[in-house]
């Protein structure tokens, strides 16, 4: 074991300072995320840390936020969780979160990092607005409307527009089984057709 510990110590430290100058939390989250089910201190801690730096850009650029907090493992979960702690969306709209929140960091990655990002997204704004939505699927599925609806508003390939009434019809449902508010939707429709 002597050997083996000594080997694999020195393959981790010429794999933490090759990716010392990027900012790269790889071996670090997969060391802990290893030990998640511990649920130790240590655990949060490191994912409290982490978040900080990626909350205030420390040796880290706006694209590489996405990269950690959507990732499909316990640790970036933490550290997700972690990030959006930074967020207060009390009060706010859907829409004023989403454009605060974009803010911070670029939503960049595969279709499944991403929708993990907004799924932490949608869980945070829930917490911080729980008399808003009916839940936070609500949330989630309002969420990924407004992403769709900004692209088919902003999109440079896009044909028709979507109308307000096209975009209320398509939610149908889908806020616990009943409708979002319609003066919700409007303002929300509104709200994204006028942002650029």
């Amino acid at each position: 074991m002597g050997q083996n510990a000594t080997s694999n110590a020195g393959v981790k430290t010429a794999l933490l300072d090759a990716h010392s100058d990027m900012g790269s939390t790889e071996i670090l989250e997969k060391e802990t995320s290893e030990n998640l089910s511990n649920g130790t201190s240590s655990n949060v801690e490191a994912a409290k840390r982490l978040a900080k730096r990626l909350y205030q850009l420390d040796r880290f650029k706006r694209s590489d936020v996405a990269k950690h907090l959507g990732k499909n493992n316990e640790f970036s979960k933490l550290v997700a969780q972690e990030y959006l702690k930074f967020f207060d969306f009390t009060g706010m709209t859907l829409d004023q979160s989403l454009r605060y929140f974009f803010k911070a960091f670029s939503l960049v990655g595969e279709t499944q990092e991403r929708e993990r990002v907004l799924i932490h997204f949608s869980n945070r704004y829930f917490y911080c607005n729980p008399d808003t939505i009916a839940s936070q699927d609500g949330v989630h599925c309002l969420t990924c409307a407004m992403m769709l609806l900004n692209t088919d508003l902003h999109g440079h390939n896009i044909g028709k527009k979507m109308t307000c009434q096209e975009f209320i019809a398509n939610l149908q449902g889908v806020n616990e089984g009943g409708d979002f508010s319609k003066d919700l939707l409007k303002q929300e429709k509104v709200t994204a057709s006028c942002q650029k």
